[in-house]
């Protein structure tokens, strides 16, 4: 029998890796939808106007032109990556894929996120593990 701080400990270790798992599948979902569906295009990256905050998002600011809405503004969907890939240097055009109906959801062609995608599944992995060893250890 366990202690209520191991089953608690490994009930919230369980739930945080599920949780990460479900959004990186979400967010796998949704670049592979943008890709195959969305409408090709090419973007060109902006400078940052959160550059200098501590909590600023490592994705890319990308600005293109959609028709019947003008000049989008957006930061690509699906982006996990710990830091700025170099590809993307500012007035850099990359080509992206963005739904007409909600252009400001896009994402970026031909970058290689594999590498990001394999953390954040092994991350929340080795929470659902974590969590599932405390909680049978408890039992």
């Amino acid at each position: 029998m366990g202690t209520p701080l191991s089953e608690f400990t490994g009930a919230w270790f369980a739930l945080f890796g599920a949780g990460v798992l479900v959004w990186c599948a979400g967010e796998v979902r949704a670049r592979r939808r943008l890709r195959r569906s969305g409408v090709p295009g090419m973007a060109r990256v902006l400078p940052d106007p959160d550059a200098a905050a501590d909590h600023a998002d490592t994705s890319p600011v990308l600005g293109y032109t959609v028709e019947g809405h003008g000049e989008v503004v957006a930061r690509p969907r699906g982006w996990t990556t710990i830091r700025r890939t170099g590809g993307l240097a500012v007035d850099t055009l990359v080509p992206v894929s963005y739904d007409p109906a909600r252009p400001g959801l896009v994402a970026v062609e031909g970058t290689g996120q594999s590498r990001s995608d394999v953390f954040w599944l092994l991350l929340g992995l080795a929470f659902v593990g974590c969590g599932a060893a405390l909680l049978g250890g408890a039992f």
